[in-house]
Formats: structure tokens, C-alpha cells, sequence
């Protein structure tokens, strides 16, 4: 049982960085053509980089797993995939936006 939470928590991770990644891309796009607002940019970039600690933080804890980009027991395949998606996102995202 404890093998299945430390194996879907260090997922969840991995999933949600590769979203933050892409959010970050997103950022980026949207400050480029708009600029930076502090007070509507601040509170996402709060919400969604706390998200993200406290997801690596909870893998931590589980899986006394401190690896900040995925997790240590990810195979090469996903690894793969993960950079990948967030390679061709990120070109979606930056050529067609």
C-alpha cells in the first residue's frame, strides 16, 4: 500500500512540474505581448509555485525522494515522453499563440 501512495505521489509530481513547466511557457508569452502586471501575475505565480512545493514536499516525505526535475525511480521512457510533450507544447504554444 505504502509502495502505491510513494508511486502515485511521485507521478502526481512529475505530472505537475511538467504543467508548471508549460505554465511557465505560457508566462512568458503572455508578459512578451503584454507586459507583467504585478497584481494579477503575482497570485498565480504564488498559487502555482506553491502547488509545486508542496507536491515536492509531499514526495519528499513519502518517497524521501529530494530530485526536483521528476523522480528518482522514473524510467528513461517517460522521462522521454514528459520532455517530449513539454517540447512540442512549448513550440505549439510559442509559434501558434
Amino acid at each position: 500500500e505504502l509502495n502505491r501512495l510513494k508511486i502515485a505521489t511521485n507521478n502526481a509530481y512529475s505530472i505537475y512540474l511538467t504543467i508548471y513547466i508549460l505554465w511557465w511557457v505560457s508566462v512568458f508569452i503572455i508578459i512578451s505581448k503584454e507586459g507583467f502586471n504585478f497584481s494579477n501575475d503575482m497570485p498565480w505565480f504564488l498559487l502555482f509555485t506553491s502547488i509545486l512545493i508542496m507536491l515536492w514536499l509531499l514526495k519528499l516525505s513519502i518517497s524521501r525522494d529530494s530530485k526536483i526535475f521528476f523522480h528518482s525511480q522514473m524510467n528513461n521512457t517517460n522521462k522521454s515522453i514528459h520532455i517530449f510533450v513539454i517540447t512540442i507544447m512549448s513550440f505549439f504554444m510559442i509559434f501558434f499563440s
